[in-house]
């Protein structure tokens, strides 16, 4: 399958050098000037883990993206994707068929997560057609529910599955793939090939992930679609 992903890579990279413009700037390159939040609004950090700690109590280090930019995660860019597999759905299962998924690793307890949910609200809201976004978490549905005090979640929610990291009780199993130690982590996975386009903490000064940058990897999707005659999803019905 690596190969599927590369091959997807390289199908939207050879169009033209428009597209190719959009693709390296859409899914690996900083956020341009008038896509970033206020220059003077302070720099945001993801919430870091101390269980998450190393077997001598020192914290990880920052990663690095295929990108070149930091996560706090390994890095996935444009690798396949393991089948989504949670434990348990605190809303409706979404239906993710030929669509892109965006998916969240948070925390309740995570203050940078409650300031990215209005974002990802509006995401859902308004690509619902072309974009499933869905919030995994580790920590169980009681606490999910009586623990988080922020902006209201509209998205699809679920419980990780049991994890097995002896440091981080609270780390599913899917978000163990990903080796997320700070939240909130993206991921955004095409759907053609099931690969990782786009990575990072979504508000990492010069890397933020905007509205911009989803319309621009939509679009790519729908030439992508276009060109292989395939039809462009439908949003669900309200």
């Amino acid at each position: 399958m690596a190969s599927a992903v590369w091959g997807w890579v390289r199908r939207q990279r050879r169009g033209n050098r428009w597209l190719a413009l959009v693709v390296g700037l859409a899914l690996t390159g900083p956020a341009p000037a008038e896509d970033r939040p206020d220059a003077a609004a302070p720099v945001a950090t993801p919430g870091a883990s101390t269980a998450a700690a190393t077997g001598d109590g020192a914290v990880p280090r920052v990663g690095f993206s295929g990108s070149g930019k930091q996560i706090w995660a390994k890095s996935s860019l444009f690798a396949e994707a393991p089948p989504l597999a949670v434990g348990t759905w605190l809303t409706a299962k979404p239906e993710c068929q030929g669509k892109f998924v965006l998916i969240e690793f948070w925390r309740t307890w995570c203050g940078a997560c409650k300031r990215t949910a209005p974002l990802l609200n509006r995401l859902h809201e308004k690509y619902a057609g072309e974009l499933v976004v869905i919030g995994i978490t580790g920590e169980s549905a009681e606490k999910v529910r009586t623990a988080y005090h922020g902006p209201e979640l509209k998205y699809p929610l679920a419980i990780d599955l049991p994890g097995s990291n002896p440091r981080d009780a609270e780390q599913g199993a899917y978000e163990a793939n990903f080796g997320v130690w700070g939240w909130p982590h993206v991921i955004i996975i095409e759907p053609e090939a099931n690969a990782v386009v786009w990575e990072g903490f979504p508000g990492l000064a010069g890397y933020e992930l905007t509205e911009a940058k989803i319309e621009k990897i939509l679009a790519i999707g729908r030439e992508s679609r276009q060109a292989a005659g395939t039809p462009t999803p439908t949003a669900p019905a309200k």
